[in-house]
């Protein structure tokens, strides 16, 4: 057991090089164009599926920009919530946002929300929609993130306590970065839909609760 953990864990690790590469690698004109007709199809998701709150990343570095996203949300009358991480145990608060300056530096360099300006949500809000990064995917809802397990832990705290409903669980990048397999453990949950510049896509419907979603 012991040497196939460390298997995947050695794949996940390769694979986490190569796609830091390649997202790496895109020109700033590219980047920002396949990020623009992503958030497009995002925002179109959201509409179509009436969800008014979302929990959603603030670019960082080669991410996907989601600032678009964000803005087309505000317009629209939706909720827009993003975390702020806590490196001591590597959990998140999730604050509302309305407006870019209520953000500041924080961990990892990452701009997140000001807590004197907007305070953290209650331990048991949960948002209609999560929107994540990721450095791959593949099209059975596999997501690999960066190692920390801030959005794991996210995960058990938003299925605790027999929730009756979860969140929507979405991954969102560009296309070069869906593989045709992410390395997955067991107990590795998998995203509902995958959002690129090349459109949505849906799986894993059953996970309506979101237990078996990441």
């Amino acid at each position: 057991m012991n040497g196939e953990l460390e298997r995947m864990r050695q794949l996940k690790a390769q694979l986490r090089a190569r796609m830091s590469r390649i997202r790496g690698s895109l020109p700033p004109e590219r980047h920002a164009s396949l990020s623009g007709r992503a958030c497009g199809h995002a925002a179109a998701w959201l509409t179509g599926e009436q969800i008014r709150s979302m929990l959603i990343y603030v670019p960082f570095r080669s991410e996907l920009d989601t600032k678009p996203l964000v803005e087309a949300a505000w317009r629209a009358g939706i909720d827009v919530y993003v975390p702020r991480c806590l490196p001591e145990d590597r959990s998140m608060t999730i604050h509302l946002l309305q407006q870019w300056d209520e953000l500041k530096t924080g961990a990892y360099g990452i701009m997140e929300p000001d807590p004197r300006r907007r305070p953290a949500e209650a331990d048991d809000f949960v948002p209609e929609a999560v929107i994540m990064p990721g450095l791959a995917f593949d099209l059975n809802g596999g997501r690999l993130g960066y190692g920390g397990g801030y959005y794991d832990r996210l995960h058990e705290r938003f299925s605790a306590g027999g929730k009756r409903r979860g969140p929507r669980w979405a991954g969102i990048g560009f296309g070069e970065q869906v593989v045709e397999q992410v390395p997955m453990e067991t107990t590795d949950a998998r995203l509902q839909v995958l959002i690129t510049e090349q459109g949505v896509r849906k799986m894993n419907g059953e996970a309506e609760d979101g237990t078996d979603a990441f």
